[in-house]
């Protein structure tokens, strides 16, 4: 389906403002790349000004929620997902298929990322918009994620410190090889990463089980 002036404009602003920066991306620049004429003002048919888009731009992409809509559910059961993925694996073979999940989520957001991390003239509304609409969303799932993999009692300790953990992890590992163009500078592959940042969080969830069973 083809897209409409406004959603290409979307598309295209963010993949520049994340590729060269907002202030470095001109009104003009957008609207040539949407498939408008560069310089006619069509954009401000549809956006009130350049901050105005961004924001937009910005809420578009996280709220595409694509699988993350049915991790929101509080009924969903993550045991079951990670036990369908690698049957008869290991607390860190689930963790790993967490980590891979929210690796793609990552490069979902990539340009988002690149703006926040890259850009300090942006507009203090984006960073509202992405604590609320992804931040806040990616903790919720990731701490009822670790509640679950804890087993019995699980629920009952505070996961939000070690989710906010591994949610830096993943970003730290994403955003320093975006940083050098696709490469890890201490030539660390995803693989080996990811299992060290799942082995690390499953010694975290075993002294919970062991805990959860001296309470018993």
């Amino acid at each position: 389906m083809s897209r409409t002036s406004r959603e290409r404009i979307i598309v295209e602003a963010l993949r520049l403002f994340g590729e060269q920066g907002f202030a470095r991306t001109s009104v003009a620049q957008i609207e040539q790349a949407a498939g408008l004429s560069g310089g006619s003002g069509a954009l401000y048919r549809h956006f009130r000004s350049k901050d105005a888009l961004l924001v937009e731009a910005v809420r578009t992409r996280l709220t595409e929620r694509a699988e993350w809509e049915t991790f929101l559910d509080p009924d969903f059961s993550f045991v079951a997902l990670f036990d369908a993925a690698t049957p008869g694996g290991t607390v860190v073979d689930r963790l790993l298929a967490l980590c891979r999940v929210g690796l793609e989520r990552l490069n979902h957001d990539r340009d988002v990322t690149r703006i926040l991390l890259r850009d300090n003239s942006i507009d203090p509304g984006v960073l509202e918009v992405f604590q609320r609409e992804e931040y806040g969303v990616v903790m919720s799932v990731v701490t009822r994620a670790l509640a679950q993999l804890a087993g019995p009692g699980g629920g009952e300790q505070d996961w939000a410190p070690t989710a906010a953990v591994l949610v830096g992890a993943l970003a730290h590992f994403w955003l320093i090889r975006d940083i050098f163009d696709g490469d890890h500078p201490a030539s660390v592959d995803e693989d080996r990463y990811l299992r060290a940042t799942a082995e690390l969080v499953a010694a975290r969830l075993e002294r919970a089980g062991h805990r959860g069973e001296e309470a018993s």
